[in-house]
């Protein structure tokens, strides 16, 4: 899992692990089937690593974000009062942006080393999401994925019970 082009190249790892002691023999999973699990199990890392990387992202940028807010805020303020009173707040405004446009600038800085790993893992999660698992599907069914509209009731069952 994880290599360039392991989906197509990589050994199937399901279909040939070995039972470990006097467990039961290892489930015998067709190679079409096995390529399926590895290339799904690969989307996952993807896509649980750019979690990872996110949520820490959001922690290192907490106060930059918290002062971009802040200075919307503002400006949303001396805009309803220009607006509400006719007080011409304009050159605050202007001031403010000028703040919002550092504050952002800064944030931007700081969010760039994590924003360059967080972006190939979505094209990764993308293309395989588009590409690869629904012909690895077609491959190991014989059926190409098709679109559905409506949720299953066990699905629709289980999300509900999320909330």
């Amino acid at each position: 899992m994880g290599g360039e082009n392991s989906h197509e190249t990589e050994g199937l790892p399901l279909a040939s692990s070995k039972p470990k002691g006097d467990r039961m023999e290892a489930l015998q999973i067709p190679e079409q089937v096995a390529t399926l699990i590895n290339v799904v199990a690969e989307r996952y890392g993807y896509y649980f690593g750019r979690r990872a990387l996110s949520a820490k992202l959001m922690l290192e940028t907490a106060s930059e974000r918290r002062e971009v807010q802040k200075i919307n805020k503002a400006i949303s303020g001396k805009v309803n009062e220009w607006m509400k009173d006719g007080t011409d707040t304009r050159p605050e405004i202007i001031a403010l942006q000028g703040e919002l446009a550092s504050a952002r600038a800064a944030l931007k800085q700081k969010s760039a080393p994590y924003y360059e790993k967080i972006s190939p893992l979505v094209k990764a999660v993308s293309y395989l999401d588009k590409i690869v698992i629904p012909s690895q599907i077609e491959k190991a069914t014989g059926v190409a994925v098709t679109p559905v509209f409506q949720v299953s009731d066990a699905t629709l069952k289980a999300i509900t019970k999320v909330k």
